[in-house]
């Protein structure tokens, strides 16, 4: 065999960096090169190593001096060749291509007359051009002219304008580049911004809630944005599609990639209905997206202030400079009307022009003054970011003073502007002498009698969280005997900040430009294509012929594109075969999961589960399996669920036509106000391009007006600072639904690893998305069938010797991994290729992995979740109702019950259970993060709550207050505040005793003020077949007023969801106050009966046989 080396360099300096030319390397002998390939390298990319080095000896020929360009001389100089630069070159066994990768120059030996070079294999490896880069850095390229310079990349950027966000969720925003893109939307996800959470009241009609809404609070006008949880510009964050991100990241790194899934060929991105449908949430380190402000155009200072104008000219009449004892001068005579209203640009609401400030201006005499304030942030959780030192502010007014009146000369006066701090007012009570307080800043002007002009001030205040600066301005007289009345007309008056050199970033600041490196998740940017790889069980593989163009799809995909190669006739069966076990390869737990998150709903699981929403877990059974394995994530699960339905009676209810859904991303600590995160993890969600429809009427109006969704601005006064979204919303959910419909099918797809119940007992939001049961998570797509050839019993590794020829080496460059070998009756895949020796001529040690392709668990049934926890299913096939053995039900999830209805058949019933059954969370309060208002608990105040597991179930006791109102002899359920009346649920195969206490008032009527108190006791059973009682409500006692009538108590109804529902009815025509402590004692009941329960050490472990069966109490 003919072994060649071909080198590839420019010729001459002049020539293009692509226009390279070939030159044949002359051998001293034949080189013993050996390559290595391992799958890690494509299953882990990021672990990646090259898959040979060698190092050569090249003679002193001609060729070869040409192409080092006679190195040896030491005396040349501006040499094309350079020992610092990687030249491409080409092993060829005959005029097969072998190995592509660089060479190196190392070391020249002179007296031997030889170049000793280093070939190696193609490194171009995509996470070491990452780095450790910022996803932020992807938005930031070198200055062509300065390389030290970094230049923001633009290309996502854009104003935060109402008109923006609007079209983010259809034809795309326009960026600051005046491109159009689609690659940022803004969802409307609740950030904790409000008062009350969003709900339907956010799609009123503005209209409805500025005039006059009072039934449920006398809250009015603009205070009723926070209130009703209406949605401003200020409380959205940006989001971004992934697949664009991805592109953007490999093409600064010097890549391409070509990829069906990912829906990605070179600079061309289309519509995979799936991927190029998701959207990373961003702003995720900041409560608010973080703007940026310039005030005039091509300035390089950005800049944080406000400006506003005077709308129309004000009159100050009647003014008398006359001093009363003709002896004290500096009297101030105080503009009552300084109205400046017209914002011109304030992003962080600093601004207020309307602060009415009563005051005592001399002499005993009060007078009210309008004066425009500046209100400094008191919470830095605003994410305001001031100027550094003073906050410098100009006031310009133009005023038209008169004439004098009286005396022949001109009357002597000073225009003063003084800013005082509202601390100082607050030391003095209600009516201050203002010329007594301490300015924060002052300065004055002289005038002159019948003139137009302007007066010009500049204050410097000290921007100090919490602190508030009013404005004052007074004529002040400097004569000792005056008498002179003036009517002054105030022309204009403009206040504004002037532009300083400190860094313009806002939180929500509206107009300002969004530029995404100063939004971005702070995660390195191989994090998160690592992330995406773990995912989506991604597979990088370098195109052969093309070291900067990635091939990437999911595992899957990329074997199922493989061909079957024949190579029982390769096996050296000279050489052992070995067949061991996978258990070197196997992990005692598997667990793929998210990160955990301090967000309302993901915290809330997380405490009651001890486990992240939506996590796969698995153990295996398998003695010599030790370590766990864990996915690698930097995403937390986004949780949304549906809104609330606004309405009398507040928001305890479901919207009538359940399909709107939001994610509620803000803390909610238990017994606490909610409030905004000051950070959180990204999180992916899918967006269809498409928003839905908004239907339905606002129940508070009578007549009911139909809604008319809008979305306001920050610097709402009225309609016209909103946009009208023409009743559109963007649905943006943790599964592939373009609208909820019906909710989830057995076909949708979820952004999360597997399966879990959507219901959430909050109290304010509703599962709207069913509980049909799917398995497209990323466990069962996209890793089920690559971690089944590892983990089946049928799993084996063979280990053999090949005898591999060049063109197999070739073949196997490219497309090895992905083929299936057929070698003595079974299919393989290959694990590893050890040490094959280029050119040589003996066989290779080659590492496989038996080929299964059917998964361990393969039901043929899908389920769907019931209110009772009782599954039902159909056939996979045919959508007909069937049965199922325990192969569908504890074999797939363990935390679900399997109870055996047919011995013979294995045929039984199958209970949800664990991580997969409603999530009830307590205690929770929603405030506005500036007024700090709290709304009542949405569950009841538990006095206890103690759980006992061990080896026979569970046992728990807790106890809470309840309360209900009774009017005459109606029955009425017992509730807590009046709103929650989703209590305490029963679990599947449980006992529960049940004592309650009540006390009752009453409090109308000609018995009003008697008392009564009673216990009533009962036992529910929750077992196959539903839930039962015994013995009815018993009542066991009664103490009370004679003329106080017993009423009838019901401890013993659930409702379809097992929730129990105590209900209560009067005895009389009156009304009766009622107050419940009740006390619950529940017990698991053993599946089977008591033969089932499981014996114990005396350290409460189970006792295992050497099959893992558990040992059973006799």
């Amino acid at each position: 065999m003919d072994v060649r080396l071909v080198a590839y360099r420019r010729e001459t300096t002049g020539d293009d960096t692509f226009d390279v030319t070939q030159f044949e390397l002359d051998l001293q002998e034949s080189p013993n090169v050996v390559v290595n390939y391992n799958w890690v390298d494509l299953k882990k990319p990021d672990t990646r190593k090259s898959s040979f080095s060698q190092t050569l000896k090249l003679p002193f020929s001609n060729d070869n001096n040409t192409f080092f360009e006679n190195y040896f001389d030491v005396n040349l100089d501006s040499l094309v060749f350079n020992a610092q630069t990687k030249f491409s070159a080409i092993l060829y066994i005959d005029s097969v291509p072998q190995l592509k990768g660089f060479i190196q120059l190392k070391s020249i030996y002179m007296n031997a007359r030889l170049y000793e070079v280093a070939l190696f294999g193609d490194t171009a490896d995509f996470f070491t051009e990452l780095k450790d880069n910022k996803l932020k850095d992807a938005f930031r390229v070198e200055d062509t002219t300065t390389t030290e310079l970094y230049l923001l990349s633009k290309i996502l950027d854009h104003k935060l304008t109402l008109t923006n966000v609007l079209a983010s969720w259809t034809t795309g925003l326009t960026t600051v580049l005046s491109t159009t893109t689609n690659d940022v939307m803004y969802p409307i996800f609740d950030y904790g911004h409000t008062y009350n959470p969003y709900s339907s009241s956010m799609f009123w009609d503005p209209n409805d809630w500025t005039d006059n809404v009072n039934e449920l609070g006398n809250v009015n006008g603009v205070e009723a944005l926070n209130y009703y949880g209406m949605v401003k510009i200020g409380n959205l964050k940006p989001a971004v599609r992934i697949q664009r991100l991805l592109h953007i990241i490999a093409a600064k790194a010097g890549y391409t990639i070509k990829s069906t899934f990912l829906g990605i060929d070179g600079d061309s991105l289309t519509n995979t209905d799936w991927f190029s449908r998701l959207f990373m949430t961003c702003s995720t380190e900041h409560q608010k997206v973080q703007t940026l402000f310039n005030t005039s155009a091509g300035s390089e200072s950005p800049f944080i202030g406000f400006e506003a104008q005077m709308t129309s000219a004000q009159n100050e009449t009647g003014y008398n400079l006359n001093n009363p004892d003709n002896s004290i001068t500096n009297i101030d005579y105080f503009f009552e009307n300084l109205i400046v209203n017209n914002e011109i640009y304030d992003p962080n609401n600093l601004y207020f022009a309307t602060t009415l400030q009563v005051l005592n201006v001399g002499w005993n005499i009060s007078t009210t003054i309008n004066a425009p304030s500046i209100q400094i942030p008191a919470d830095d959780g605003v994410e305001t970011l001031l100027p550094t030192g003073n906050l410098t502010v100009e006031t310009t007014i133009n005023l038209t003073l008169p004439a004098q009146t009286v005396q022949s000369n001109n009357y002597s006066a000073s225009l003063i502007l003084r800013w005082y701090d509202q601390a100082t007012l607050n030391e003095q009570g209600d009516y201050v002498n203002i010329t007594g307080l301490d300015v924060a800043s002052t300065q004055e002007i002289s005038v002159s009698s019948n003139t137009t002009q302007d007066y010009v001030f500049t204050n410097n205040l000290i921007p100090t969280p919490g602190s508030i600066y009013f404005c004052v301005v007074s004529l002040q007289s400097t004569m000792s005997t005056a008498n002179q009345t003036l009517n002054i007309t105030t022309n204009s008056c403009t206040i504004r900040t002037l532009q300083t050199d400190d860094i313009g970033l806002m939180g929500g600041g509206e107009n300002g430009e969004v530029q995404m490196y100063h939004n971005m998740p702070d995660i390195t940017q191989a994090d998160f294509v690592k992330d995406l790889v773990n995912r989506f069980n991604l597979i990088i593989q370098t195109d052969p012929d093309n070291e900067k163009l990635l091939l990437i799809e999911p595992y899957q995909d990329y074997i199922n594109a493989g061909t079957t190669q024949y190579w029982t006739d390769k096996l050296d069966v000279s050489k052992e075969q070995v067949i061991k076990p996978t258990n070197e390869l196997q992990s005692k737990e598997l667990i793929f999961g998210d990160l955990e998150d301090e967000d309302f709903l993901n915290q809330r699981y997380n405490s009651i589960y001890n486990i992240v929403y939506g996590t796969y877990k698995e153990t295996r059974r398998n003695d010599f399996a030790l370590n766990e394995f864990n996915n690698f994530s930097v995403m937390s699960p986004l949780i949304a669920q549906g809104i609330p339905y606004w309405n009398y009676n507040g928001i305890g209810n479901a919207l009538p036509t359940q399909d709107i859904a939001t994610a509620y991303l803000f803390e909610a600590p238990e017994n606490e106000p909610s409030k905004p995160l000051e950070q959180m993890k990204p999180k992916l969600f899918y967006y269809s391009g498409t928003p839905v429809n908004v239907t339905g009427s606002n129940p508070i109006e009578v007549p009911a007006t139909a809604y008319d969704f809008h979305i306001y601005s920050n610097h709402y006064t009225q309609t016209t600072n909103a946009i009208d979204t023409n009743n559109k919303f963007p649905l943006c959910t943790q599964y592939n639904l373009d609208t909820i419909g019906t909710g989830i099918t057995a076909n949708t797809k979820l952004l999360h690893w597997t399966w879990y119940n959507p219901n959430f007992n909050t109290g304010f939001t509703f599962n709207y998305f069913g509980t049909t049961y799917s398995e497209h998570g990323f466990y069962n797509d996209y890793w089920s069938q690559y971690i089944n050839e590892i983990y089946s019993d049928e799993a084996r590794i063979m280990e053999c010797y090949l005898n591999l020829d060049p063109v197999d080496i070739r073949t196997f460059a490219g497309t090895g991994f992905q083929n299936v070998y057929f070698i003595k009756n079974t299919l393989w895949r290959i694990i590893s290729v050890d040490n094959y020796l280029v050119g040589g001529n003996k066989s290779t040690k080659v590492t496989l992995l038996k080929v299964i392709e059917k998964l361990t668990n393969d039901c043929g049934a899908i389920p769907t979740f019931t209110n009772t926890g009782l599954m039902t299913w159909v056939d996979a096939g045919s959508g007909a109702s069937t049965t199922i053995t325990n192969e569908c039900c504890e074999e797939v999830n363990a935390d679900w019950t399997f109870v055996q209805t047919n011995a013979s058949t294995g045929v039984g019933d199958c209970y949800s259970q664990g991580g997969n059954t409603t999530t009830t969370t307590t205690n929770t309060t929603f405030s506005e993060s500036q007024n700090n208002g709290i709304l009542p608990a949405l569950m009841p105040n538990i006095q206890n709550n103690n759980l006992i597991i061990n080896s026979n179930g569970y046992a728990q006791s807790m106890g809470f207050y309840l309360e209900a109102t009774t009017l005459g002899t109606n029955t009425t359920t017992f509730n807590f505040n009046g709103t929650q009346d989703k209590i305490f649920k029963l679990r599947f195969l449980s006992i529960s005793y049940v004592k309650m206490k009540i006390i009752g008032t009453v409090r109308t009527g000609t018995n009003a003020g008697k008392i009564g108190y009673f216990e009533y006791d009962s036992v529910l059973v929750y077992r196959t077949g539903g839930v039962s009682n015994i013995g009815g409500t018993t009542a066991l006692k009664q103490n009370k007023d004679a003329a106080f009538t017993a009423p009838t108590l019901n401890i013993i109804t659930v409702d379809d969801n097992a929730f129990w529902k105590p209900t209560i009815t009067g005895g009389a025509s009156e009304e009766v106050n009622w107050i419940g402590d009740v006390q619950i004692m529940s017990k698991s009941i053993p599946v089977g009966g008591a033969s089932n329960i499981n014996a114990i050490y005396q350290n409460a472990d189970n006792i295992l046989f050497q099959d893992l069966d558990n040992l059973l109490w006799n």
